[in-house]
Order: structure tokens, then C-alpha cells, then sequence
């Protein structure tokens, strides 16, 4: 070893200026800061101690040099410095003093002070046959005041490669380093916390939305996983579409952003419309109420032939009361028609149709005199909904969740590696075929992430636990009706032959679905599936 001159030393302030704009590992860059601080006072020894944020009192080992011991790690397990004890009292350690006292402290021979506790030092120079004598400990300040950390310097060397204290230019050359070392960290507390804080106002908004209604579960929340399981299997994949397919950490990590903000627009969606359970859900399921009316009706046809039945004998009476009892069969079988009628279905005969026209043309007086409908024009027409729940402007409304998300998503300011977050959150109602909402868009104008999106999104609501409007539904049923999407060109056929021949799917029932929904899937059965071949094959 020699001691640098000025000449060496402004180039070592150069390298380690420039690192700190190429590097972009932060630990790395530490590591190249203390080797920098070694290099320019001749030490032998180097240590960086850090603080956790939330835990001020204990001194972390982060990088960790020891030249003639042939040390050069990040430490494993290595016991925390205790700054303060029980007592509030600093502890005697020196780190710990320099740490408390936020002073650099230079110490000639540790062996002739008296004033800090080296007692773990000369242990630690007895295993190891080394003589650790001089110290120069630098706190380390951050640029609100507060200290996050201590580096710690050990024996420096003459040319001749004797220990000798560390001169004071040299003192003042490492305060300067640490400076740079606490502003390395620092950056990267800011940007975690940042990052933090976004992500976890990203999860509360989405637990927000998820909250909002039983009928959602944990929809926002569980997209992601699928997401990123089929995402991991694109990169594991030897289908020969994605051989040259991989995303990469920050590709995976908006995704990942993208997914949780899918759905950010049913934030403005109406909670009548979401709960939509049956055909007569508003604020409540109006089938009760028209149940009552058609009791009612009932009553009232009773009513009227005990009034009548009163002028009438023999075989009059009979036929009269027979009329009444075919009545009341029929108002009894109307009522269980149209139960079956407001759960709704995924196809409503026209026969079924014709007979709730039928009986909402049925009226008659009540005892004040006013003029009463079985059914209202708003119920007839809700009942006469010919697949599921919703009625085409409620449709409508659902589907503008998603313009309402590009609105929200577009008018963000996004770092350069979250600049196709609206592109492919906003895309998982597309169809390749170009079927799909809101912008119709097919092909190659539906990137693959927001193509993995279509799938998750889908995978999810189809595979959901009971709801309060449906039973969950069996994993082999939702992987045909996938499988039939397949084919019709609604979602990606590679993707999904992936998602299944990984076996992804099954990873993600496993963890989210109820025990009974998990059956057998046919492999060999299901639609839309390509057949995997070795790579050489295709």
C-alpha cells in the first residue's frame, strides 16, 4: 500500500462522483463508497452501520472490508449495535458514541483508551490473530438533521504498512465521503417510502372498490396474483411464441401496478347496479313487493266471490268456487314463475317472455275504488331481461367504469417505467376479434400484458367463491367457458395454452377457491387449448 497522492486522490473523487450517477444499486454504490474511503486514507478496514427507519437505537452491519483478512461481504446474522440500554444510557461502544454524539471520533490506539468499551474488539482480534488499532468513526446525517448511520474506518498504514492514527486531512476528506454515503441513502429511503406510498395508495383504493360491494369479494385484489402467476409463466415458457419473451423486473412491477388499478373507475359505479343480484334489485329485491301485490290480488278475488257467492246456489255456487280455486292456483304458480324468472339466467325462452307480458296486463279494482296492475311497466321490463340481471342501460353504466378508469388512469403523471399503466389497465375489456369495450380495438393493438390482463380479470370473476347472487362456479366450468372465449377469438390462444400447461391456474384455485369448486379439468376436452410440442417441433 502508499498513500495516494493529489493526483490519485481527485481521480478517486471522480470515480465515485460518476458512480453515483451510473449506479443504480444503492447497496453497491455504499460498497464503492467505503472501498473509495479505504483507498484514500490507506486503511485496512471498512464498515458502514446503518439505522432501520422506525428502530433510531440500533446500529445495522451493512457493508462489512477487511483487506488483510480477506473479508469483503454484506454481513449474515451479525448482532445489532445497542445504542442505548435499558437505562437510557448510551452505550460505551464507540460507533455507539459517535452515533449518539454525532461527532466523528479519531482514535489513535484503541488499545490505550480507555474511554469506549473494546472489549468485543480484542475478542474479536483474538479469534482472529489481527490487532485493530486506530478507528475513525464518522456519523452519518441525513438532510432533515437526523444521523442514519456510522462509518467506521480501521487502521491506517504508513508506505511501510505500520498502523498509524488517521491524519486530520484525512479526517475531513472521510466526513466528506460520508456525506455522499448519507446522501446515497438517503435517496433510496426517499424513494422506497415514495414507492411505498404509492403502492399503498393503490392497495387502498382497490380494497376501497372491493369493499364497496359483497359482490366484488376481493376482485381488485386478486387479479394481480393471477396476473403476475400468468406473467412468471410467459417467462418460464418454451412455447415458441414467447422463447423470446421476458419481462423484465420493472415490466413485471407495472403490470403488477396496472392490475391493481384495473377497476380503479367502479369507484363512481352505482352500488344498485354492482348488488344487482336479481332482475328486481334496486335498494332492495322488489320481488317481495310484487309477491304482496299478487297476494293482495289474491285476497281481493276471494273477497269479491264471498260478496257474490252470497246470491248464489247449488250448481252457480260450485262452478264459482271452482273458478276461484283454478285463480288462486295460477296466482300461486305466477308467483313461483316469476322467482325463477328475477334470479336470472344466461338465456330466457320466448315463451317465458310472452307469459310476463301476459300477466302484467292483468289489473283490477280494489275496494277503494282504484285501478291496480299486477306488474309495473319498470318490473316488466326488468323481468323480461333475457340474460342475467341487468337491463341495457345498467349495462351501459357498468361498462363506463371503464371510461371513467381511462379518464382516472390517463390524467396521472407517471415515471418513465409506469408509462403503460393506462394501456394495459385500461384494456381488459378489448377482444382481439374486436368485439371488446370501449374502444373496440383487436389484434396487435392489445399489447401481451394487457392481454394477460383480459384473462386475469376474467379468471377471477368466473372463479370467485359464493356470492350472495350466485355459487361459486366449478374450476372445470370456468375453464371451459374461458376455452370457449379461445376460440371465439375473444382472448389470446397462446396465453392461455400457457396458463394452463404451467399449471398457473391450478396454483391460483388452490390458494383462492372453496374446496368443492376445485374438480377435475379435462385437459384433453377443454376448447381452445393448443396442444403443447417441444419447441424443435412448432
Amino acid at each position: 500500500m502508499h498513500h495516494l497522492n493529489t493526483h490519485e486522490i481527485i481521480n478517486q473523487l471522480a470515480e465515485l462522483t460518476s458512480a453515483l450517477t451510473t449506479e443504480k444499486n444503492h447497496i453497491l454504490l455504499l460498497d464503492r463508497i467505503i472501498l473509495g474511503c479505504m483507498q484514500l486514507t490507506n486503511a485496512d478496514g471498512g464498515t458502514l452501520y446503518t439505522v432501520e427507519e422506525g428502530d433510531p437505537n440500533r446500529l445495522h452491519f451493512t457493508i462489512l472490508h477487511n483487506r488483510s483478512l480477506g473479508i469483503h461481504r454484506k454481513p449474515k446474522d451479525l448482532p445489532t449495535v445497542e445504542v442505548f440500554n435499558a437505562q437510557n444510557q448510551v452505550s460505551n461502544l464507540v460507533v455507539a458514541q459517535a452515533f449518539a454524539l454525532q461527532e466523528t471520533i479519531n482514535i489513535p490506539d484503541a488499545y490505550c483508551s480507555d474511554k469506549y468499551d473494546f472489549s468485543g474488539t480484542r475478542k474479536f482480534d483474538i479469534q482472529l490473530s489481527y490487532r485493530s488499532k486506530s478507528f475513525l468513526c464518522v456519523p452519518l446525517q441525513d438532510h432533515e438533521g437526523e444521523i442514519i448511520g456510522v462509518l467506521q474506518l480501521i487502521n491506517a498504514m504508513d508506505t511501510d504498512n505500520n498502523v498509524i492514527a488517521f491524519p486530520k486531512d484525512q479526517q475531513h476528506l472521510v466526513e466528506s465521503l460520508a456525506s455522499l454515503a448519507a446522501t446515497v441513502l438517503t435517496k433510496r429511503r426517499l424513494i422506497d417510502a415514495q414507492k411505498e406510498l404509492f403502492e399503498s395508495f393503490i392497495k387502498l383504493m382497490g380494497r376501497a372498490i372491493d369493499h364497496k360491494s359483497p359482490v366484488t369479494g376481493k376482485h381488485c385484489e386478486q387479479v394481480p396474483e393471477i396476473a403476475m402467476l400468468l406473467a412468471n409463466a410467459v417467462n418460464s415458457s418454451l412455447d415458441t411464441r414467447f422463447l423470446d419473451t421476458q419481462f423484465n423486473e420493472q415490466e413485471m412491477y407495472e403490470l403488477r401496478i396496472s392490475a391493481w388499478l384495473h377497476d380503479c373507475g367502479k369507484i363512481t359505479s352505482p352500488e344498485y347496479i354492482i348488488d344487482k343480484a336479481t332482475k328486481l334489485h334496486t335498494m332492495f329485491d322488489r320481488i317481495e313487493l310484487v309477491v304482496s301485490r299478487f297476494r293482495e290480488y289474491k285476497l281481493q278475488r276471494q273477497l269479491n266471490h264471498l260478496r257474490h257467492a252470497q246470491s248464489l246456489t247449488g250448481h252457480d255456487l260450485a262452478q264459482a268456487e271452482t273458478r276461484l280455486q283454478e285463480a288462486c292456483l295460477q296466482i300461486d304458480m305466477d308467483i313461483a314463475f316469476l322467482r325463477q324468472c328475477n334470479s336470472g339466467t344466461e338465456f330466457m325462452a320466448d315463451a317465458d317472455v310472452q307469459r310476463i307480458m301476459q300477466i302484467s296486463e292483468t289489473a283490477w279494482t280494489d275496494d277503494e275504488g282504484n285501478l291496480r296492475q299486477l306488474l309495473t311497466e319498470d318490473e316488466t321490463e326488468n323481468l323480461c331481461i333475457r340474460k342475467g340481471t341487468l337491463l341495457q342501460n345498467e349495462i351501459q353504466v357498468m361498462r363506463d367504469h371503464i371510461k371513467v378508469t381511462i379518464d382516472m388512469l390517463e390524467s396521472l403523471p407517471y415515471p418513465k417505467y409506469l408509462s403503460q399503466v393506462p394501456e394495459i389497465a385500461c384494456n381488459h375489456h378489448e377482444s382481439l376479434n374486436g368485439s371488446g369495450y370501449p374502444r373496440g380495438l383487436k389484434g396487435d393493438q392489445i399489447s401481451l400484458r394487457a392481454r394477460i390482463m383480459c384473462i386475469a380479470d376474467i379468471f377471477e370473476a368466473l372463479t370467485s367463491p359464493d356470492r350472495p347472487y350466485k355459487k361459486g362456479m366449478l374450476l372445470s366450468e370456468a375453464m371451459t367457458i374461458i376455452g370457449r372465449m379461445v376460440q371465439e377469438q375473444h382472448l389470446d390462444a397462446d396465453l392461455f395454452s400457457v396458463f394452463v400447461n404451467s399449471g398457473a391456474y391450478l396454483e391460483y384455485a388452490h390458494s383462492h377457491m372453496a374446496p368443492r369448486q376445485i374438480d377435475t379439468v379435462d385437459l384433453t376436452k377443454l376448447p381452445g387449448l393448443k396442444k403443447r410440442k417441444p419447441p424443435y417441433l412448432e
